[in-house]
C-alpha cells in the first residue's frame, strides 16, 4: 500500500432522487437523511452511516478506523429538482435504475498518492484531475473538499476516486441512521488488468465475470443490511 487510506463512502446513482430514497428506506428499514445540493452540477443526495463487516474490512485491506462511529457513509445520488435537469445529465448518465456508480477512499496523504499515481506504469493508474468540490447542507453549513475525477470512470467504477475533506466536517459525523454493507465486489471482463490497479491501492476486491450471478453488469455490487431487510444491487 503506497498511503494508508480509509474506506471513505459508496455511491448509489439513481434516476430519481426521492423516489429512490423511499424504495431505500422500504428495503432497509431506515430513512436516509437530506444530504444537500450540488451546485452548478444539477445533482443533490441523501444520506445514510455506513458499517463495514468486520470480514469485509479485512478483505479490503484498508486502514480501519478506531472509535465507534467510524467515518463512513452510503450516498443516494439524484438530479436535483431545483437545479436544470441537462446539468445532471453527465453525471448520471445511463442511469435508469439504482446503480452502485463509484467509491471514494480517503488517503492520509492525498497529494503523494495522486503524484505516484500520475507517475504509475505497471499498472497505469489514471486518477484524472483533482477538483475542488462544495455543498451546502440543509442547516446551511458549507462543505468544502477536493478530489480526483476522471470521465469516463475508470474500470466502470470498480476503480476508486480518492477524496479530501481538507477542515470541512465529514458528513458521516452528522446525525443520521446507519446500515451495514455486508458485501462489495465487482463485475469485469478484465479481472488481472482491475486486480493490478486495485493493488496499486493496496486493495483486495473479489472480480467476477460479468453475468456469474443473476443481472450482474460491468462495474461494483453490493448488499446493504439495515433493520428492515437487505438490498442488493
Amino acid at each position: 500500500m503506497l498511503s494508508n487510506s480509509c474506506f471513505d463512502h459508496l455511491v448509489i446513482a439513481v434516476p430519481d432522487l426521492r423516489k429512490y430514497v423511499e424504495q431505500c428506506e422500504v428495503r432497509l428499514g431506515v430513512a436516509a437523511v437530506d444530504g444537500g445540493a450540488h451546485p452548478g452540477l444539477g445533482t443533490a443526495n441523501a444520506l445514510l452511516g455506513l458499517e463495514l463487516s468486520d470480514e469485509l474490512a479485512d478483505s479490503l485491506g484498508l486502514a480501519r478506523e478506531e472509535g465507534p462511529n467510524p467515518l463512513t457513509y452510503l450516498e443516494i445520488l439524484g438530479p436535483d429538482p431545483e437545479q436544470d435537469p441537462a446539468l445532471a445529465a453527465a453525471r448520471l448518465a445511463g442511469i435508469t435504475a439504482p446503480t452502485v456508480q463509484r467509491w471514494a477512499i480517503r488517503p492520509d496523504d492525498f497529494d503523494g498518492l495522486v503524484t505516484a499515481a500520475a507517475r504509475s506504469r505497471e499498472p497505469r493508474v489514471r486518477l484524472g484531475e483533482v477538483r475542488e468540490m462544495t455543498r451546502r447542507r440543509p442547516d446551511g453549513t458549507v462543505l468544502d473538499w477536493r478530489l480526483t475525477r476522471h470521465t469516463p470512470l475508470p474500470w466502470s467504477g470498480v476503480q476508486p476516486f480518492l477524496i479530501d475533506w481538507k477542515d470541512s466536517e465529514h458528513p458521516a459525523m452528522q446525525e443520521m441512521p446507519s446500515v451495514r454493507l455486508e458485501r462489495l465486489w465487482a463485475s469485469s471482463g478484465e479481472p488481472d488488468a482491475v486486480g493490478e490497479v486495485l493493488g496499486f491501492f493496496g486493495i483486495g476486491l473479489d472480480i467476477i465475470a460479468p453475468g456469474d450471478e443473476a443481472g450482474e453488469t460491468e462495474g461494483l455490487h453490493t448488499q446493504l443490511k439495515g433493520p428492515g431487510g437487505s438490498w442488493t444491487l
